[in-house]
């Protein structure tokens, strides 16, 4: 797709192409500068069909006197959207299939269990031993 004056076969006018792509520039920046929610399989989908508009654009919308700052800035937040995707997988991989992180885990797990035992232990052994009331 290209802007400033080129109407292409897919839009009829270059004005309703500048302002379809203003929208989806705008999704995309507002999706980009967001936090890292949660995000659902459609969020993903969404994510990399923004980030493919955003790369399949050819030249400028707004600079045209800053044209290639332009183009690296719209490349710059099609990159921040994949790299959410894959932080996303990443995250989703390290929360359900990584084993390091799983023993991890359970190792943590089990030192917990194991000090709580051992002040369950030494509490009851000091609480008997400082009064001589008993409840038995």
């Amino acid at each position: 797709v290209r802007l400033f004056g080129t109407a292409t076969a897919a839009t009829p006018a270059a004005s309703d192409s500048i302002e379809a792509h203003n929208e989806i520039f705008y999704q995309a920046v507002k999706k980009a500068q967001g936090g890292a929610g949660t995000l659902t399989s459609a969020d993903l989908k969404e994510y990399d069909r923004m980030a493919t508009e955003l790369e399949n654009v050819e030249g400028c919308s707004f600079e045209e006197e800053l044209c290639d700052k332009e183009i690296q800035d719209r490349m710059d937040v099609a990159e921040i959207l994949r790299l959410k995707i894959e932080l996303h997988l990443r995250l989703d991989y390290l929360k359900n299939a990584n084993l390091f992180a799983d023993d991890v885990k359970k190792e943590h797990d089990a030192e917990e269990r194991k000090r709580f035992k051992a002040e369950l232990i030494a509490n009851r052994d000091k609480s008997s031993s400082d009064s001589g009331l008993s409840l038995w």
